[in-house]
């Protein structure tokens, strides 16, 4: 009995197997669905690069805000506005890390729907990480960008602070 419980246990044939049924798209379809799947892949993996970048020009342009109030004259005025100007790098920095955000989202909800159009296979593999998982992932990193544009803005109000007085 527990020889015939583990031949069936670690046999080759499942018991239940997954047929793949194909799409019911004709050829050039095919091609374009799998096109417009490719592009909304390639705007995905565009607009994250720009979210970086942004996060990171904001952070240099902090960084040469505060050398420009270090190596001039201390004068109250243009230190001031250079302290002003970062807050309007920060509010830019930020607005555009929510947009190249919600363009990721309108990507993914391409890709989505374009699935839906592929073999149930693709739709199988496609949904392995969920809709909600994959959203935290995002807005984890979302909010890790612009917690690192306000703490380097913040960081330099602080240097630019001394100056003032």
């Amino acid at each position: 009995m527990a020889e015939a419980e583990f031949e069936n246990e670690f046999s080759e044939e499942p018991e239940s197997s997954f047929e793949i049924q194909p799409s019911s798209l004709d050829q050039a379809t095919h091609a374009e669905v799998m096109a417009l799947y490719s592009d909304a892949q390639d705007n995905i993996r565009f607009s994250k690069n720009l979210q970086w970048r942004t996060m990171g020009g904001a952070i240099i342009l902090f960084v040469i805000l505060v050398l420009a109030c270090q190596f001039t004259e201390n004068e109250t005025f243009f230190v001031n506005a250079v302290i002003c100007g970062s807050f309007l790098v920060s509010a830019g920095a930020i607005y555009s890390l929510a947009i190249l955000q919600s363009w990721q989202g309108t990507e993914r909800e391409k890709i989505r729907e374009l699935i839906g159009k592929l073999s149930n296979l693709s739709t199988l593999i496609h949904d392995f990480k969920s809709r909600m998982e994959a959203n935290i992932h995002r807005y984890i990193l979302l909010a890790f960008m612009i917690a690192g544009v306000l703490g380097a803005n913040y960081l330099s109000i602080m240097m630019l602070m001394p100056l003032t007085e």
